[in-house]
C-alpha cells in the first residue's frame, strides 16, 4: 500500500509541474504570437523589395502547387513566393521576375538547412548566379550554369527549382 502512494504522489506531482509548464508555454505564446508574425510579415515585405524594388505590390490571385503567394509590382514584374523542400526541410524564398521572363533576384526567407552547407544558399554570390535567367534553370551537376554549393547539391536544386516553378507560374499568368 505504501508503494501505490508513493507512486500516486510522483504520478500527481509530475502533473501538476507538467500542467504548470504547459500553462506557461500557452501563455508565452499567446504574449508573443502576433509580434512573431509581425516579424515574420516584415522579413517578406524586405524580400520583396530586394528582389524587385516597387512602391506598391498588387496580389495575384491564382494559385500553383509550390507558390504560396504572388505579386505584381506597379513598377512592371511580379514577385513569386515559393516553397521547395531541401536537405533539411522547406526552403521559403522570394523570386523577383521580370516582365521579359527573366530573374531579378532570388531572397532565401527561411530554411531549415545544415550550417556551413546548405544554409549557404542565402549568400549573396549564390543567389546571384540566378540573377537574368530565363527558361529552365539547371544546376552544373545536372548541364546547366548554376554553380551548386559545396557539398550541398540538395539544397542548390531545391533553390533552382523554386526560381524554375516562379519562372513557370510568371509564364502561366503572364
Amino acid at each position: 500500500m505504501k508503494d501505490f502512494k508513493y507512486i500516486l504522489r510522483l504520478t500527481l506531482t509530475l502533473l501538476l509541474i507538467t500542467a504548470v509548464v504547459a500553462g506557461l508555454l500557452g501563455l508565452v505564446n499567446g504574449l508573443t504570437e502576433d509580434r512573431i508574425d509581425a516579424l515574420k510579415r516584415e522579413k517578406a515585405e524586405q524580400a520583396m523589395q530586394e528582389v524587385l524594388p516597387a512602391h506598391r505590390y498588387d496580389v495575384i490571385d491564382f494559385r500553383m502547387d509550390g507558390v504560396t503567394e504572388a505579386y505584381r509590382a506597379d513598377n512592371g514584374g511580379y514577385v513569386v513566393r515559393v516553397s521547395e523542400n531541401g536537405f533539411g526541410g522547406e526552403i521559403d524564398m522570394m523570386v523577383g521576375v521580370s516582365l521579359d521572363g527573366k530573374v531579378c533576384g532570388v531572397s532565401i526567407i527561411s530554411h531549415s538547412e545544415t550550417a556551413s552547407l546548405g544554409a549557404n544558399c542565402v549568400r549573396e554570390d549564390f543567389r546571384a548566379q540566378y540573377v537574368g535567367a530565363d527558361g529552365e534553370v539547371k544546376v552544373n551537376k545536372d548541364g546547366g550554369t548554376i554553380d551548386a554549393l559545396t557539398g550541398a547539391t540538395v539544397t542548390s536544386r531545391a533553390v533552382t527549382k523554386g526560381v524554375n516553378l516562379a519562372l513557370a507560374f510568371v509564364k502561366e499568368v503572364g
